[in-house]
């Protein structure tokens, strides 16, 4: 029982990789609804047409304000009737399949009267450095003080943020793990292109104090306290997704993607998060001029959400399995500006499953987790190995060399929120036959951008993401102008350089979504 446990465990938190292509439907405007909303939000409504029409809703949430109050009611309408007489004339509504688009015209300029579903935006860019190296800092934390919505920095340290134009009064923070949170007041901003420096920190207690902490009882602590420290209620998150792809040093595939993420209570673990996509684009995928293989690992942003270790309570979380592991307090610090026990935890002996080691990052005085930082352990490999290859060309020797994995957590309003989370997985492919020595290495990043509670109870099973679907499949072309007003992580440089020099060819990389682990074909230039 332990082991199928462990096992289930690492494939939703290890395979982030390939979405099947999903049935769709097709709905009208002339489709006809009764709504009844009394003081209620925007988002009321579109989840009363959601759930009696099987159509979602894509929009701007810098654009269109969801928890708008609005009372409404309107019996046998047209979904577009109903809408106008809620939106301003600003707004339109196209329908894709069974997805409602709301945009603004283009030749609106956005002034009008305050009852008006529209907000103005603006644009920062910049980058983040270290003040003493001047060396940049990647995946540092962007966000308006006090609101639930940002970015963060990308490898290079760049970022880009949109911020709606009524919180030009408020602060925007700048914050990363061993550095001072810095604050820029919005309204004195005289340009649009930041050059910020982060000041390092390096506060310990000293090492009586540490070595006084229990770190078993911190990990009580952590378990106890979680319905106190998050959610207990429907969060409706937009979320950014991006999955690269790479053989050596060439880029096979690059993905992305706006996600909304409807995740459960945390006080319910048997609950699954659901996942729906928003819109997304590609690279068409440039290949050498060399013998190729084709590299295949399911899931997609179906597994990368289970990178949520409280909500999924993985094996050095849970209890039950608390044995297997040894844990030790290795410092106390300063994270974004609160105490934070650093415990850092390994496999107690040699185990026939999957196991990990890691370091996990629990705030002093609420005993949340903040951030967690994990690998496969080196036993966990050599189980993977066994466990992950489903299919590969005979003569192929395949083997993992590095799956490691980071999830981080925001606190607003003393809750504590799913953030960001990395997958980065590697593998040693090899053929003496076929002269094939390549290693292939996908990284996926998922941030959540903006979030709200919700009524909403699942997405419909026409819109729902799933662990076999494929990613790849509803994306189209790479478009660097695509996003408009949504926040992402902006491309590194070396990405960007690699977009840039993509072959027109459409890519070769194929699916299976018969399966869940690793699959290897051959494939010639």
């Amino acid at each position: 029982m332990r082991n199928s446990i462990l096992f289930v465990s690492l494939l939703c938190v290890l395979l982030p990789f390939v979405l099947n292509a999903q049935e769709k439907q097709d709905y009208w405007p002339d489709a006809k609804v009764s709504v009844q909303i009394k003081d209620g939000k925007l988002i009321d409504l579109f989840d009363q047409i959601s759930a009696l029409t099987g159509i979602y809703f894509s929009y701007d949430p810098s654009l269109v304000d969801a928890d708008q109050p609005i009372s409404i009611e309107a019996k046998n309408q047209t979904i577009d009737q109903v809408l106008k007489t809620v939106f301003s004339e600003r707004f339109s509504f196209q329908f894709l399949k069974n997805q409602l688009i709301i945009t603004v015209n283009q030749q609106e300029d956005g002034s009008g009267d305050s009852a008006a579903i529209f907000k103005s935006v603006f644009k920062l860019s910049g980058k983040l450095t270290d003040q003493q190296t001047r060396q940049s800092i990647p995946y540092a934390s962007i966000s308006v003080s006090g609101h639930p919505f940002g970015t963060i920095s990308n490898g290079d340290g760049e970022f880009r943020i949109t911020i709606p134009s009524e919180y030009k009064s408020e602060n925007l923070v700048f914050s990363c793990l061993g550095y001072s949170r810095h604050l820029i007041s919005l309204d004195t901003l005289m340009q649009s292109e930041l050059d910020i420096q982060l000041t390092p920190i390096n506060i310990q207690l000293k090492e009586v104090k540490v070595t006084a902490i229990d770190p078993m009882e911190v990990m009580d602590q952590l378990i106890e306290n979680i319905e106190t420290n998050y959610s207990t209620s429907q969060q409706l998150m937009t979320s950014f997704y991006r999955e690269v792809l790479k053989q050596n040093d060439d880029y096979i595939n690059v993905s992305e993607a706006v996600m909304d993420i409807l995740k459960s209570s945390y006080g319910n673990t048997f609950r699954q998060d659901n996942i729906r996509y928003l819109k997304g684009r590609k690279t068409k995928g440039a290949r050498p001029s060399v013998l190729m293989v084709d590299f295949k690992m399911q899931g997609g942003p179906y597994y990368i959400t289970k990178l949520d270790v409280v909500k999924t309570r993985d094996s050095f979380i849970d209890p039950e399995f608390r044995e297997y592991y040894k844990y030790k307090v290795d410092r106390v610090i300063l994270y974004r500006g609160r105490p934070t026990v650093v415990i850092q935890f390994e496999p107690d002996g040699r185990f026939d499953y999957l196991t990990y080691e890691g370091e996990l990052y629990i705030d002093r005085e609420s005993y949340a987790l903040v951030y967690a930082a994990f690998s496969l352990s080196r036993n966990g490999k050599k189980v993977a190995r066994k466990s992950l290859i489903r299919k590969k060309p005979r003569g192929f020797n395949v083997r993992p060399i590095e799956l490691n994995y980071t999830a981080s957590y925001k606190n607003h309003n003393d809750r504590w929120y799913f953030n960001a989370a990395q997958a980065s997985v590697k593998f040693h492919v090899k053929s003496r036959r076929d002269k094939i020595n390549s290693v292939f290495h996908s990284i996926s990043d998922l941030l959540v951008t903006d979030y709200r509670e919700t009524n909403l109870k699942r997405f419909s099973r026409h819109e729902n993401f799933n662990s076999s679907e494929i990613f790849s499949e509803i994306i189209t072309d790479y478009d660097e102008d695509f996003w408009g007003d949504y926040n992402i992580i902006k491309p590194t440089e070396d990405l960007r350089n690699a977009l840039k020099k993509e072959s027109a060819k459409e890519s070769s990389f194929h699916t299976n979504p018969q399966t869940n682990q690793l699959t290897l074909q051959k494939s010639m230039p």
